[in-house]
C-alpha cells in the first residue's frame, strides 16, 4: 500500500478535522486533533459542594463539576449505636452518578460544629460517659479527643464506613476529619477553649490519622494543612493535603492573610519535618477550598484580577486537583481566569499520536504504539484502564482489550505506550475503525480526553486499519 492509498483510506474512515495522517509502508500514524478549553472529568476540577442535591448554578455562572464533596456529622451517621445511616453516603454516590458526566465523591466525617449549634456526636455516645465538656447553656458537648472510650468508638465508626466504601471506584478521597470544628483540626470558633494543637500532643492527634488509614487503606486520603505535626505524618504515609480559606489576601485583616503568611509557613514546616512532603501530590490529591465566595471576593474584598490570577496560579503551582468554590456563582469578571486554570488543574490526558500497521492479514494482532500527554499539573489517583477496540463498518465491536498501563503513574508530561491487540481469525476482509478509551471498573468509558473524535459511548475514534 502506498502513501496515497493509506491517506485515502484514513480520510474515508475519519473526518479531516479530527486527524492528520502520515504513513510509510506498512505503518500508519495518526495525530488526533487536540481540544482547547476546560474538560470535565471524575475526581477533577471544581467541586459540587453538598448543596442538598438540589438545583446547582447554571453552567453560565459556575463551571461543570467533577467531584461531589460531602461532609457528615457522627450524629447523622450513627443515630443509634451500631445502626449506621449508610443511606446518607449512598445518596451522595447516587447524586454523583446522575450527573453528566458522572462525578466521583469526596467524604469527610465530623464531630463538632459551633458552641451553640448542638452536639454533633450521638446522644447515646455521650450517655456512655465519654470525657468532654459542655458549652455555655449545655448546648454543645465537646468530646475529649484523648479519651480512650471516644477513640474506641471513633475507630468503630470509621471501620464501619470503610468496610462499605473503601476501594469504591467512585470514591475520590477521604478527607481526614473527626478532629475539631467541622473536622478541620482547629477549635478557633470556641473562644474559651484551649487551641487543639496546644491541648493535645502530636501523638494523641496522630491516632486520628492512623484511624483513617486503617479504615480506608485503599482509598486516597487528604489531610488539612492546619493539622500541625499530623500534616507531615499523613503525607509521609501517602496522603495528599488540602487547604481552607484559599484565596484569602485580606479577608480578615490587611496585615495578615492565609496566602502570604499562613500557607508558606505551614508548608515549609511540613517539608522540614518530612523532606518528601513537596512530592506528596504524586501519590494523592491536593484540594483547595476558597475563603467565602468568589462573589464576595468581588463585591466585598474588591480583589483585583491580578490577585485572583495569583490565587489560581498558586493552586496550579501546588499541583492541585480539586477546588471547592462552594457551588456559588463565579463573577463574570473572574470567569476567564477560572476557566483558563481548569485547562491545567488536575489531570488532562491527550493522545498525541498513534502508530499501527496499515494492513493486517487475518489473525494477525494489531500493534498499537501511542504517545500520550498529561497536560495537567497532577496525575489521576483512581485506577482506570486504557483500552482499545476495533469496530466494523456497522459499528459492531470485533476486538477489544485493556492494556497493563497504570495511568496513575502518568505525571505531567509525555508518556509512551505499546499494546498488542489480538484479532479474530475469521474477520472478513475490509476496513475497520480503531477506537480508544479509559474505562472504569464496570467497563464504562469515563475519562474525557483533550481530543476530538469522542463518540456517544465515550470512546474516541482515532484511526482505521484494513484486513485483507
Amino acid at each position: 500500500m502506498n502513501f496515497k492509498s493509506v491517506t485515502a483510506l484514513m480520510c474515508l474512515l475519519l473526518p479531516l478535522s479530527s486527524v492528520s495522517v502520515s504513513s510509510a509502508e506498512p505503518m500508519t500514524t495518526v495525530t488526533p486533533k487536540p481540544l482547547t478549553g476546560p474538560l470535565t472529568n471524575p475526581g477533577n476540577g471544581v467541586a459540587s459542594f453538598h448543596n442538598g442535591y438540589g438545583e446547582t448554578p447554571s453552567l453560565e455562572n459556575y463551571p461543570d463539576t467533577g467531584i461531589e464533596y460531602d461532609r457528615f456529622y457522627w450524629s447523622e451517621l450513627e443515630p443509634k449505636e451500631g445502626q449506621y445511616n449508610f443511606q446518607l453516603v449512598d445518596t451522595a454516590f447516587h447524586h454523583a452518578a446522575q450527573h453528566k458526566p458522572a462525578m466521583n465523591v469526596g467524604l469527610r466525617f465530623m464531630t463538632l460544629d459551633e458552641p451553640s449549634s448542638g452536639s454533633k456526636i450521638p446522644e447515646w455516645l455521650i450517655q456512655k460517659g465519654i470525657k468532654g465538656v459542655w458549652t455555655s447553656g449545655h448546648k454543645t458537648f465537646v468530646p475529649a479527643l484523648d479519651d480512650p472510650l471516644f477513640i474506641e468508638y471513633s475507630q468503630r465508626l470509621l471501620n464501619a464506613f470503610g468496610k462499605r466504601y473503601d476501594g469504591n471506584t467512585n470514591l475520590a478521597y477521604i478527607d481526614i476529619g473527626m478532629v475539631g470544628s467541622w473536622g478541620e483540626w482547629h477549635n478557633s470558633n470556641f473562644p474559651t477553649a484551649t487551641p487543639l494543637l496546644e491541648r493535645y500532643t502530636p501523638a494523641q492527634l496522630e491516632k486520628y490519622v492512623t484511624m483513617h488509614f486503617a479504615a480506608f487503606p485503599k482509598t486516597p486520603k487528604i489531610m488539612l494543612i492546619s493539622g500541625g505535626a499530623a500534616l507531615a505524618s499523613a503525607v509521609k504515609q501517602g496522603a495528599g493535603w488540602r487547604a481552607d480559606c484559599w484565596g484569602d489576601w485580606h479577608n480578615f485583616t490587611v496585615e495578615w492573610s492565609h496566602m502570604k503568611d499562613d500557607y508558606p509557613e505551614r508548608l515549609q514546616a511540613a517539608n522540614n519535618a518530612y523532606p518528601g512532603f513537596n512530592n506528596g501530590w504524586k501519590k494523592a490529591p491536593i484540594s483547595l477550598e476558597i475563603c467565602g465566595h468568589m462573589s464576595e471576593w468581588q463585591a466585598v474584598h474588591r480583589y483585583t484580577r491580578e490577585q485572583v490570577q495569583a490565587t489560581f496560579d498558586w493552586a496550579l503551582a501546588q499541583h492541585a486537583s480539586t477546588i471547592n468554590l462552594k457551588s456559588s456563582r463565579v463573577p463574570k469578571e473572574y470567569r476567564d481566569i477560572v476557566d483558563n486554570a481548569l485547562t491545567k488543574l488536575g489531570y488532562r490526558f491527550r493522545l498525541a499520536s498513534l502508530a499501527h500497521e496499515s494492513t493486517l492479514v487475518k489473525g494477525q494482532s494489531l500493534t498499537l504504539n501511542s504517545q500520550w500527554f498529561n497536560d495537567g499539573v497532577a496525575p489521576i489517583y483512581l485506577h482506570y484502564a486504557l483500552a482499545y477496540r476495533v469496530v466494523n463498518a456497522g459499528n459492531k465491536v470485533v476486538a477489544e482489550g485493556k492494556t497493563q498501563d497504570d495511568i496513575r503513574t502518568w505525571l505531567p508530561g509525555k508518556h509512551e505506550a505499546s499494546y498488542h491487540l489480538a484479532m479474530p481469525d475469521s474477520l472478513p476482509a475490509g476496513e475497520y475503525h480503531i477506537e480508544t478509551a479509559m474505562l472504569d471498573g464496570e467497563g464504562k468509558a469515563r475519562i474525557n480526553f483533550a481530543n476530538e473524535g469522542k463518540g456517544a459511548d465515550g470512546w474516541y475514534r482515532v484511526s482505521g486499519v484494513r484486513i485483507k
